[in-house]
Formats: structure tokens, sequence, C-alpha cells
């Protein structure tokens, strides 16, 4: 089973050192990623229908909603990965060149090569991540920013015009927006699929294929990218135990709760709480000017 080494979460999102030894079912979220390769061999990584190479000479990219994968080979030895999961408001906060950064084709392509910045900055918030003690939210953001600047300055034109739908993602069908809708007004209910197809004046088939083409996922898997964050969130917070979590979300046992966790996150719900830590916000270290300066 894979290991989390260590998980932050902020304002940000999250980053997340793994060791990786276990296979993550075809799933999505609502983040963009940035996936670098810290040691171990190199992997293939699956966005979409194909499988692409992960070494230390490139970093992935994958578009927030883009359904993704990992198979791993049984013979293979863990590979260390540090993935960042980068949440679009705070992208947009932090430079209105990145408010599109929650567009499923926000990258124009899911691999570019590193380039010694690149490399620096891996390396520094590597560094961040194996501190005894959290690092602040501002050190730990503005790393994390410069990450983001480079992989776009790398993939994305600035110019590029992205069309956006009523949530800053997607552009889709009323009836499907509608359906959209409801699911997050309350991502954790069981949800009546049949019921959510009557609703929107539209056969099952037909809901189906429209919203596959609307945003990209099936209705399942767009269904499971919710509970999945819901799923993320109450874990990390440490205030239920999972047996509880498990019933909250929907599932009937605390053993299937964890079989989908693990499947999509690649480690088991326990070992995830045991090493997610949140960085503070509100903490201010000296020395973030001499920080920037060293990047201009």
């Amino acid at each position: 089973m894979s290991d989390p080494l260590r998980i932050l979460h902020g304002p940000f999102g999250r980053a997340a050192l793994l060791r990786l030894d276990r296979s993550m079912v075809l799933h999505a979220h609502r983040e963009c990623h940035v996936v670098l390769k810290i040691g171990g061999p190199d992997i293939l990584f699956g966005i979409g229908e194909r499988e692409h190479p992960v070494t230390v000479r490139n970093a992935l990219l994958i578009n927030a909603w883009e359904p993704h994968f990992y198979h791993h080979r049984s013979s293979a030895a863990p590979t260390i990965l540090l993935a960042l999961y980068l949440n679009s408001q705070w992208l947009k906060e932090v430079d209105r060149r990145f408010s599109r950064s929650a567009h499923p084709k926000f990258f124009t392509r899911p691999l570019v090569s590193m380039t010694p910045r690149l490399e620096r900055l891996q390396d520094d918030v590597l560094e961040l991540m194996l501190q005894q003690v959290a690092p602040s939210s501002d050190i730990v953001e503005q790393w994390i920013a410069w990450i983001f600047e480079e992989v776009t300055a790398l993939t994305t034109p600035p110019d590029r015009a992205l069309p956006l739908g009523v949530h800053g993602e997607l552009g889709y069908d009323a009836r499907i927006r509608h359906a959209i809708g409801r699911l997050l007004s309350d991502s954790v209910a069981p949800v009546d699929l049949p019921a959510l197809c009557a609703s929107s004046g539209l056969s099952r088939a037909h809901f189906f294929r429209l919203f596959r083409s609307s945003t990209g996922l099936t209705p399942l898997a767009f269904i499971n990218m919710l509970r999945l964050e819901a799923a993320v969130l109450s874990v990390s917070r440490r205030d239920a135990p999972l047996q509880d979590i498990a019933a909250q979300l929907g599932f009937d046992s605390a053993a299937n709760f964890a079989r989908f966790f693990t499947g999509q996150q690649g480690v088991a719900p326990s070992k995830y709480r045991k090493v997610v830590e949140f960085v503070d916000p509100g903490a201010k270290q000296p020395g973030i000017a001499a920080l920037e300066q060293a990047f201009t």
C-alpha cells in the first residue's frame, strides 16, 4: 500500500509527498495538479486514455476535471512523488494570469521539461516538506506560486482565451448546469440518478451523453469526485471516526469507504489522517522579501 510521507493542507490546496506503490482508479478533481518525481523508478501515469512518463526530467500537469489514473506494475519499486493539488480560487487571487486554472484545458499539454529554475523550486519545496515543524503558510504559498508560474509559462500562452461557464470552469448545457447545481448543493447526500435525469427532462442515455460531453466526466465519476473532496476534508479534520465519515458519505461500512478512498488517492484514509497537517495562514516568518528577491 502507498505511504504518504507528508501532506500539507492550506489555502493553496494540498501538497503531498508520497511513496507510490499502489494503483489508483480513474478519477478526477476540481483542482489542477502539478506532479514531480523525487526518487525511485520512472512510472507511467494515465490522463484520459493515455499513459505518460513521469521522470526527473519532466513535470506532469493534470487539468482540473481531467480524469486520470495510475496502474502500478507489481514488480516495480515505489516511486516518490511530490504532488501539488492547487485551489483555483487561491490561484486567481495570487495572479490574474491564473484565473482560468479551473478550466479543463488550461494546460495545453500534460508534460513539460524541467528547467533549472523549476528544479531549484522543486528542491526548495521538498526541503520545506521535510522540515520537522510544518512551515508557515506564506512560505509554502510563495514557493508553490513560483512553481505554478514556471509550469504555466512553459505550457499556456498568456493570451490564450478559454470559454468559461457559470462556475468559472466549464461551459455546458443549461440542463446539465442545473443537475450539477443540485449535486454541488449537497455533495454528501446519496444521489438518485434516475430522478436526476428525470428532473433534467432527459432520458438516462441522453443525460449521460450530454453530461460527459459537457464536463468530460461520467455522472458517476463526477459524483465520486465530490464524495472524495468531502472525504479528504473530513479525514483531515480528525474530529470524527472513519466509521462516522463513511456513514455520512453513504457507504455501508468503513471498509468500503477505505477501499473507495484508497482507490482514488492511492493512500488509506487512516494513513492519510496520520500525516496530514494544516499550515497556519496567520503565521508569518521574516525573510519573505529576501526570498522574493532571490527569484526576480
